[in-house]
């Protein structure tokens, strides 16, 4: 980050200067007392469990250079004798991103890319930040930095000679997307697909067309928004849109597409055509939907100047983010893939589906927890899942745990089924279950953390090697 002064920050957030020196240099912004640097400038804030404001005294105590805070029954007389900056604003939430909004604009000549989506959105995050890095130093959110907290703490990594950022940002309500760009400011934007997910607020998969696709009034007007033309949702609206559009997809119809595309067991090859021009590329990454997601990464790239062979390089350079389609070779030699770090019936069907494609010959055990913010369709979404498994030959095993994937149990007339209460007892079991051809399939969505099956099964592996 780069040094800016409280008063800047004061006019910033529309705060009140409580005490303190307003000339103080700031270079640190932290919301979390665990990670909390010295000297760092804390924001109190209030999450759904947890209000910062109540871990204040420990800011103080880890020598906070300035404290940014809302509530009115704070006594800082109390916490300690000696006290840090402090400035007193409506919200902190909002403050956070007033700061970011005014931080981002001192760099005037960055190139920002704001990627949405229901599904792939990091992993094309990641490929695209593996090929604008080539080029120049490229910021990109880590983890889950994705929404209206995140997207602020990640802009605050920009510096001087970063020339890209590639910024994901997620929504769970209408509007989440304006106020995302209106902080970013990005010059070209993509939309990765539109499924079934948050349709807990937005009810239908058109609602959350709606929302994705005011990214394109947030990108700039002589910037450009690359939309997946296989997505039947997306591609309805495309002729309505008014900036520039770069299209990807698996059909010769879009700008950017891929043909021949092959599978090895270690790899996936595909010739990709930019404007014509053909080149193979290799990825490290299985799965149609990857192919895809490096389209999307390459539309970009190549609408920003890249040529077809730093594309290449880029795309074959970048490994999967965790917990998406990662993989681990037991003992054995079965394979274990933990892609637990989130679900919706689009992600579901398409993983399960790639499984015979990725890895052919195998016999699938699937591990599965609840998909959640699905709205009062949920049951419904979870007993189609079950359904399409039991169609499913290559499926042998299935194990679940939590409460709605009851729903996809009913489905599963024709598999070997085993629900569970606790992990422990879930993981003991399928390690019964693993033989050398096995695949073993982890995913659900994020709050049911069903990449501790994963971690359990490769500990129980490591003993039995005996690797500590």
């Amino acid at each position: 980050m780069e040094n800016f002064y409280l008063k800047d920050l004061i006019k910033a957030v529309n705060g009140s200067f409580i005490m303190g020196n307003p000339h103080l240099s700031v270079s640190e912004v932290e919301i979390d007392t665990r990670t909390m640097k010295q000297n760092s400038l804390f924001f109190a804030i209030k999450g759904k469990s947890l209000d910062g404001h109540d871990y204040i005294k420990e800011a103080i105590e880890k020598k906070a250079s300035a404290i940014v805070y809302s509530r009115d029954d704070v006594n800082f007389n109390v916490l300690v004798p000696s006290l840090p900056s402090l400035v007193k604003v409506k919200d902190t939430s909002v403050a956070l991103e007033q700061l970011a909004t005014a931080y981002r604009q001192n760099f005037n000549a960055l190139k920002t890319v704001a990627v949405t989506g229901s599904n792939g959105k990091t992993t094309t995050k990641e490929m695209l930040a593996s090929i604008l890095n080539q080029k120049g130093k490229t910021l990109s959110n880590k983890g889950n930095f994705n929404n209206r907290i995140g997207v602020p703490l990640t802009l605050f990594n920009l510096t001087s000679d970063t020339k890209y950022a590639v910024i994901e940002i997620a929504t769970s309500e209408f509007g989440e997307i304006k106020v995302l760009t209106d902080i970013t400011k990005p010059y070209c934007g993509i939309i990765t697909n539109i499924g079934n997910s948050h349709l807990e607020f937005f009810k239908t998969p058109e609602n959350v067309l709606k929302e994705k696709m005011t990214l394109t009034d947030g990108i700039s007007n002589d910037g450009f928004i690359v939309l997946n033309n296989d997505d039947i949702y997306i591609k309805s609206v495309i002729s309505q849109v008014t900036k520039k559009v770069i299209t990807f997809g698996l059909n010769d119809n879009a700008d950017i597409y891929a043909k021949n595309i092959k599978l090895q067991s270690n790899k996936q090859i595909f010739d990709m055509y930019i404007n014509g021009k053909k080149e193979t590329v290799e990825i490290s990454m299985k799965g149609m939907h990857n192919v895809l997601n490096s389209l999307a990464a390459t539309a970009v790239a190549y609408g920003l100047g890249f040529s077809v062979s730093e594309i290449k390089d880029g795309l074959e350079k970048c490994i999967a983010p965790k917990m998406r389609m990662q993989e681990y070779i037991l003992n054995n030699g079965a394979v274990l893939i933990n892609d637990a770090y989130n679900a919706n019936p689009t992600s579901m069907h398409e993983s399960i589906k790639n499984l015979a494609q990725s890895y052919p010959n195998k016999d699938v055990i699937l591990i599965l927890g609840d998909m959640l913010e699905l709205g009062e369709k949920t049951n419904q979404y979870h007993a189609e899942l079950g359904k399409y498994i039991n169609s499913l030959p290559y499926i042998k095993s299935v194990f679940l745990f939590g409460n709605l994937v009851s729903y996809i149990q009913k489905e599963l007339t024709d598999k070997k089924t085993k629900y569970f209460m606790t992990k422990s007892v879930l993981w003991e079991q399928v390690m019964s279950e693993i033989k050398e051809n096995s695949i073993i399939f982890i995913k659900g969505s994020r709050g049911m953390k069903m990449e501790t099956v994963f971690n359990d099964i490769i500990v129980a592996d490591k003993i039995k090697r005996g690797i500590k």
